[in-house]
């Protein structure tokens, strides 16, 4: 398949690609284009951006929580009808899980799609240098394809021909556009970085707003052809995704403003496997939906919203009751916190949970944990069998304390810090939570044990 395409890529987090992505997003679908957006690496945030700039799910590619094979089915899967393709990065173009080579990092993905590399450069501190550092990354892996550069806070239209000049001469790579400096076109950052867009009402018009920056400043004839110039991607072997199959289960999805981290390729493949997928609001709503025979309680900021889940009793209740009856329930990090006890605030305040796990949250001010993570499996539960292993990520200011000494585990870390004492995957009756993120796109069986086991509810 011919896909035109481009990863916008950056030598270090904070250089300014989140703009510049989801800023060329907003550009392209204004010019009647359909964009198909996608993120590099685990992050459940900047695809939200992404989203709403273009009004298509964003995609996760990330060869730790699945495999090469199936970034590439997932990006040849979601791009059958766009126009064009963008992924956005992550951190810098060659940071990824181990010092010794690209695995997990931008470039990782850069050349499993073969994508060309659209740098974006913060040149607010430099001039003639900011060509040495083009030519680095160019030259340090001579198989990707670096095809562009975008400057970043350029001072001045003198400070702007000194870097382009230099750039082009002495790399060859097109500098094809040029952000001023002090431009008022920031997204608001808080503990876990940006904040997600579903929780900022103003940002619905800001995607236009940037659009039109991008617009202004980038040369997005420049970028499209480059776009159009990448090769052919061929797939092979069975895809993750089955034909469409049958079931009887119906998996409530607990998504509004503090609940929406998802893998959206998660949800599809529950679907894909048969089940019925239906929203709803710990937030918002007064009781779940009728007929559930399963729940997924995804991550998000419990914390910021607490006080508004603590006065939501009717809910916390109805999960209670869904817990103590065996449903099966997965919950993940934030969806794990909503489970506990309580929840104490930054500011010492403490709001009381859904109750089911006999732990309390406390959010902490410093980082608990920042890893992929490597897991056992030691007991069987709703989503994989003993002797199993699950790949996925932990990433949260939180820590759950006075856990009982007789808890039951499912998961052993070999990586990665879990719940507690390196144990991670909470079992409750017919419940899994764990801090751990996973991606059902590492083994499909999970999604498949996932939907076994709320068919056995519906049936019992």
């Amino acid at each position: 398949m011919r896909i035109p395409r481009i990863l916008i890529a950056s030598p270090q987090s904070g250089s300014g690609k989140t703009t510049v992505a989801v800023g060329l997003m907003a550009a392209f679908t204004k010019k009647g284009l359909r964009i198909q957006p996608f993120k590099v690496g685990p992050d459940f945030i900047d695809p939200t951006y992404h989203t709403t700039a273009t009004k298509v799910y964003s995609r996760n590619l990330d060869t730790w929580l699945t495999s090469p094979r199936v970034v590439l089915q997932i990006f040849l899967r979601n791009t059958r009808n766009c126009d064009l393709a963008i992924v956005e990065g992550a951190m810098g173009l060659f940071d990824g899980v181990t010092p010794f080579d690209n695995s997990g990092s931008a470039a990782d993905i850069g050349k499993i799609l073969n994508a060309p590399i659209i740098l974006v450069v913060d040149v607010g501190k430099m001039g003639r240098s900011a060509a040495a550092l083009v030519h680095g990354y160019k030259t340090f892996d001579r198989t990707l394809n670096v095809k562009g550069v975008i400057l970043n806070n350029v001072g001045s239209q003198k400070h702007l021909e000194l870097t382009k000049q230099a750039i082009e001469k002495e790399t060859g790579v097109q500098v094809v556009g040029a952000l001023p400096r002090k431009a008022d076109v920031s997204i608001p950052e808080r503990h876990l970085g940006l904040i997600p867009a579903l929780e900022q009402e103003s940002f619905k018009n800001f995607p236009t707003k940037l659009g039109s920056f991008l617009e202004e400043h980038v040369d997005l004839h420049q970028i499209s052809d480059i776009a159009r110039d990448a090769d052919e991607l061929k797939i092979e072997g069975n895809s993750s995704w089955p034909g469409k199959k049958r079931s009887v289960a119906k998996i409530g999805i607990a998504y509004d403003n503090v609940f929406n981290f998802y893998y959206r390729d998660n949800i599809e493949l529950l679907e894909a496997y048969g089940a019925q997928v239906i929203p709803f609001s710990p937030l918002c709503d007064s009781s779940l939906p009728n007929n559930l025979n399963g729940i997924f309680l995804g991550g998000g900021f419990p914390e910021v919203l607490a006080d508004k889940l603590e006065q939501n009793q009717s809910m916390r209740r109805a999960i209670k009751k869904a817990v103590d009856d065996e449903m099966p329930i997965y919950a993940e990090c934030g969806g794990l916190i909503y489970l506990t006890e309580s929840i104490t605030d930054l500011m010492g305040c403490t709001h009381p949970m859904v109750g089911v796990l006999k732990g309390k949250t406390v959010m902490k001010r410093r980082l608990e944990s920042l890893n992929y993570t490597l897991a056992h499996v030691i007991h069987s539960n709703l989503l994989s069998n003993v002797g199993s292993t699950v790949r996925g990520h932990e990433f949260h200011y939180s820590k759950i304390e006075n856990v009982p000494s007789d808890t039951k585990f499912a998961y052993e870390m070999e990586i990665g810090k879990g719940i507690s004492d390196r144990w991670d995957g909470w079992i409750q009756n017919n419940l899994l939570a764990s801090f751990m993120h996973i991606h059902f796109g590492y083994d499909p069986q999970t999604a498949q044990n996932f939907i076994s086991s709320c068919e056995e509810y519906e049936r019992t």
